[in-house]
């Protein structure tokens, strides 16, 4: 699949509530975690999206469109960034991160670009855990999530298993062994803890 028919998606529009402040702002060394994220979308794709209702926090993101949430809601779900970073895309096929997966691995992320055919979504599925918000989807996709928030079910992963018709690939544990690649790739931070853990290995694993 071409690349540069593909955009791809920030998530930063989340509260943040068990880490207790904003952690797409944390510090990893020089740069805070969405820097780190933005810089190895780039390598990648042309069209890079920030799904945010305060654009304000992130003046140090160049090279980016900021979007804000496409549906009013009092939740602060990322399936409503979901559903907004894929709607505003100008390309069908979007690739969904959030802002606070520092080990990013653009390998992985060329793979599934790759491996992305005529599915609705590509999503990896590891040790039985769907990473919804490390995957591929196509615009037809934008229905089904619509249902979910219709119904209020805020579970991204629900997606892949609540609708028959919907077209999904999986990518499975094998695929990291065989492109040398750890699980690390999908880490995130969402207590103090996760934060301090994945600053303690930063540069061990870089």
């Amino acid at each position: 699949m071409d690349k540069k028919k593909i955009s791809a998606v920030v998530l930063a529009g989340g509260n943040s509530s068990r880490m207790g402040k904003n952690k797409a702002l944390l510090e990893l060394g020089p740069h805070v975690v969405i820097e780190i994220v933005v810089e190895v979308l780039k390598t990648i794709f042309e069209e890079i999206i920030v799904v945010t209702n305060t654009p304000q926090l992130y003046s140090m993101l160049k090279g980016v469109r900021f979007v804000s949430d496409a549906l009013e809601s009092t939740e602060k779900k990322s399936i409503i960034g979901l559903y907004t970073g894929i709607l505003e895309a100008k390309n069908n096929y979007v690739f969904v991160v959030a802002c606070d997966m520092p080990f990013l691995n653009a390998d992985l992320v060329h793979y599934m670009i790759d491996q992305m055919g005529d599915e609705d979504t590509l999503v990896p599925h590891i040790n039985g855990y769907y990473q919804p918000l490390h995957a591929i989807y196509h615009k037809n996709s934008l229905s089904y999530i619509k249902a979910l928030l219709d119904s209020s079910n805020y579970k991204i992963s629900d997606l892949f298993d609540c609708f028959e018709d919907l077209k999904v690939k999986k990518i499975n544990d094998e695929i990291l062994d065989r492109l040398k690649i750890t699980e690390n790739c999908f880490l995130n931070m969402n207590t103090h803890q996760d934060y301090i853990d994945i600053k303690n290995s930063w540069f061990s694993d870089k």
